[in-house]
């Protein structure tokens, strides 16, 4: 098969053309980077690069740039496009692509995919993958996809572009919020390198957390959390859970949020039911953080014994 892939420099378009040129598929790569994506096309065979005005040719068009960049690429596409010519979209957005390949895609078969991962997943083995069909054609391409990742490993769920956004307010934009009001907290207390010094299991899961999220996902999580549609009703709510709960610190009320403590794990556990095995979850995540060290003296730990200076 024959896959054009848009964006092919970038993290996840490289990514999904590693995974494509492992299994076998001729690849036109396409992005404005020019030296990056001639490397990538020249550590592979059965890959060239290639320009808009090569897709027409492929028996499938992706599209893996940010989300700021999927309009101006299906403007791009447009005039290339042949009819019927299935055309993927990647970006963490569904509402607004789809929008955009009606308006400048319509001789295509568009679906919209959104991988619930990122580029440093070893596989599609393990992870969830968002299918986003509207119409006759794209549930058959969508069929087609789920048919070809799902025997990879992955889990597929099928839901639609608007449905997809508002549960995207959930999965990545709390997260975000979290992990931003984390950070500028614990950098205000001016004690963050003692406290990492010492810290236990659950600073440091969500330490990795958070500057995971803001140094290699600042760029996307700030772009959702402009653009999702949910975002200002989910960031209310969680100022308003903020709140709440600063109250009962301030007062100190004990009970108060024992109570809440209590009656919010025994409601995570009616309707999660992985919550059962969170603590155990929790640290086997410890265990892999380990393998990175994050104080010189657990970095020596972790690389064992050296051998005496001969100076």
């Amino acid at each position: 098969m024959s896959i054009a892939i848009i964006g092919a420099a970038g993290k996840m378009g490289s990514w999904f053309a590693a995974l494509l040129h492992e299994q076998g598929h001729d690849l036109l790569l396409v992005d404005s980077r020019r030296d990056e994506v001639e490397r990538l096309a020249g550590s592979m065979k059965r890959c060239r690069v290639a320009r808009f005005g090569d897709v027409g040719g492929a028996d499938v068009v992706i599209i893996a740039v940010p989300v700021d960049a999927v309009e101006p690429a299906m403007r791009e596409l447009s005039a290339h496009v042949r009819e019927g010519q299935a055309v993927i979209d990647l970006s963490s957005l569904k509402g607004r692509p789809q929008k955009a390949a009606e308006m400048y895609l319509p001789r295509a078969v568009f679906l919209g995919v959104h991988p619930m991962f990122g580029a440093g997943a070893e596989s599609l083995s393990g992870h969830n993958v968002v299918l986003t069909p509207i119409d006759e054609r794209s549930r058959e391409l969508a069929a087609r996809v789920q048919r070809y990742i799902e025997p990879q490993g992955a889990h597929v769920v099928t839901m639609t572009p608007d449905r997809h956004d508002e549960v995207m307010a959930v999965v990545l934009l709390i997260p975000a919020l979290v992990v931003a009001v984390v950070a500028r907290t614990i950098l205000g207390t001016g004690r963050l390198a003692e406290a990492r010094e010492v810290s236990g299991t659950s600073l440091e899961v969500l330490m990795a957390l958070t500057e995971s999220m803001l140094g290699v996902g600042r760029d996307l999580y700030s772009t959702l959390l402009a653009a999702l549609p949910a975002a200002p009703s989910v960031a209310s709510a969680l100022e308003s859970s903020a709140a709440h709960f600063s109250r009962l610190v301030r007062d100190g009320d004990r009970d108060g949020l024992l109570e809440e403590f209590s009656a919010l794990g025994k409601e995570l556990g009616s309707v999660d039911e992985r919550a059962g095995d969170a603590y155990e979850r929790m640290y086997a995540m410890l265990e892999a953080l380990q393998r990175y060290p994050t104080t010189p003296q657990r970095k020596a730990a972790a690389e064992g014994p050296q051998p005496p200076s001969t100076c």
